[in-house]
């Protein structure tokens, strides 16, 4: 198995990865917005976001966990963010598309970065890790 101090950055100190709680903490708090969007929003706003919060925290946990789907769940949460970005600075205007620009610089782009990141730095890991596995089965697989 793979370290889980592989994919992410330690806290100072801790011994621990810090950016999958960040990560996890950004999905918790998608939960509320969705519920007040839930009654403002179109429908597709909605399906996106919840995807992004539900990609948050399995990005988040499956990084803690040091599993090997990792880098296609961080990839594929970088790149709704991206699109979350994209499609808010495309359909805004006015005081709306400020809204969008700064949702976009504080929140959407760092978030889609950081995934980038930890799908990226996991990758290589993975593959060592099957590699390993395969050139020396696991004593708990069966023969």
């Amino acid at each position: 198995m793979v370290q889980a101090s592989t994919f992410a950055p330690e806290a100072q100190g801790t011994g621990r990865p810090r950016l999958p709680y960040v990560l996890l903490t950004c999905g918790a708090l998608l939960i509320p917005w969705l519920t007040i969007l839930a009654s403002t929003a179109a429908p597709g706003w909605l399906a996106l976001d919840s995807f992004e919060a539900v990609g948050l925290i399995t990005t988040a946990v499956l990084a803690l966990r040091a599993h090997p789907a990792l880098p296609v769940v961080a990839a594929a949460t970088a790149a709704a963010l991206l699109l979350d970005a994209a499609l808010d600075l495309a359909t805004s205007e006015g005081t709306a598309r400020l809204a969008a620009v700064v949702m976009a610089l504080i929140a959407e782009l760092p978030l889609a970065a950081a995934c980038a990141v930890l799908a990226l730095t996991a990758a290589p890991a993975v593959k060592a890790a099957v590699t390993a596995e395969v050139q020396q089965p696991s004593s708990r697989l069966p023969r």
